[in-house]
């Protein structure tokens, strides 16, 4: 997913993009929240290039991916020589240098874990697995949290005084949803970025598909938007419309139940229908009209007072 930096003018997004570049030079830890999908790697990218050390690496790390038996040997590295035919090699707070590590998935760590991330923080230094020289830990620390650290505190989930060491500057992204009127430059965003890689012209994007973007819950945030665009540039054409998209973008999961969470209204959620069989018939009115039990003149009105062109 490519994410503009600075697309958006909703003032939750800008205060936390503000936050940000005012404590990029800073070397002190930072927490950043946000739900999935919505740029938390992104912004702690954006935080290492506006630091004191742009050049150095940024590596992310990510929890869940390390077995269990080789946690301590990513964390700290090996010494070489710690056995028979072990050559050394550098753990990732030591790969980091004087850049910036990312973690990911913290609270999926065991809390013996979480300790050895603790004794760091505290002591800025440790050694390799097999002993050695002491080894300054140098790097910029950030940790991506997609719930409320006080939660997984609450549910034993993160040792309190791990997240206390961390809990030092705090950066929380709204949702998608949360930031609406961003959605139609975003969407262009996504959709010139997709059209690039494809290699194909970038078609327009109309007014009622702009609005139908804007009104989704999305729950998976900007790379849900990012993947959806990406499929809409493969749909090629030189305008693109509300027949566009496919038939789960309008009532995504059980139908009632989701009209239900969205709290639609009953002209919205007749809408969502009748796109949703537009959708399923390939965008062919007569044969929806047929579906819906209407009459064809029915479904253009319709179409037309949602503003769709017909």
């Amino acid at each position: 997913m490519t994410l503009p930096r600075t697309v958006g003018s909703d003032p939750a997004f800008k205060a936390v993009l503000s936050l940000s570049k005012k404590v990029a030079l800073e070397r002190s830890p930072v927490i950043i929240v946000g739900p999935t999908g919505s740029g938390k790697s992104h912004m702690a990218r954006i935080i290492h290039e506006l630091g004191a050390f742009p050049a150095a690496p940024f590596l992310e790390w990510h929890a869940g991916a390390v077995p269990e038996s080789l946690l301590e040997t990513e964390l700290l590295g090996v010494q070489r020589g710690a056995a028979t035919g072990v050559a050394g090699r550098p753990g990732i707070f030591e790969a980091a240098g004087r850049g910036t590590l990312c973690l990911v998935g913290v609270e999926l760590l065991k809390p013996h874990q979480q300790a050895i991330l603790l004794r760091i923080l505290e002591n800025r230094a440790f050694e390799r697995v097999g002993g050695g020289i002491p080894v300054r830990a140098n790097a910029r620390l950030l940790a991506c949290f997609s719930e409320i650290p006080e939660e997984l505190v609450a549910r034993g989930q993160l040792r309190p005084d791990l997240f206390y060491r961390l809990d030092v500057i705090r950066l929380e992204l709204p949702s998608l949803s949360q930031r609406s009127g961003d959605i139609p430059k975003l969407a262009e965003h996504f959709l010139k970025a997709a059209c690039k890689k494809l290699k194909r012209p970038v078609p327009r994007l109309a007014p009622a598909l702009l609005g139908a973007l804007s009104s989704h819950p999305w729950p998976g945030n900007l790379r849900e938007l990012s993947q959806r665009m990406e499929g809409m540039a493969l749909s090629g054409g030189g305008l693109l419309t509300t027949e566009d998209l496919p038939a789960s973008f309008w009532l995504p999961g059980p139908p009632l139940e989701t009209a239900l969470n969205r709290r639609l209204t009953l002209e919205e959620l007749k809408d969502a229908y009748m796109r949703g069989v537009l959708a399923k018939v390939g965008g062919n009115r007569t044969r929806a009209a047929c579906w819906l039990g209407i009459s064809r003149k029915a479904l253009w009105d319709h179409l037309r007072r949602r503003g769709e062109k017909v």
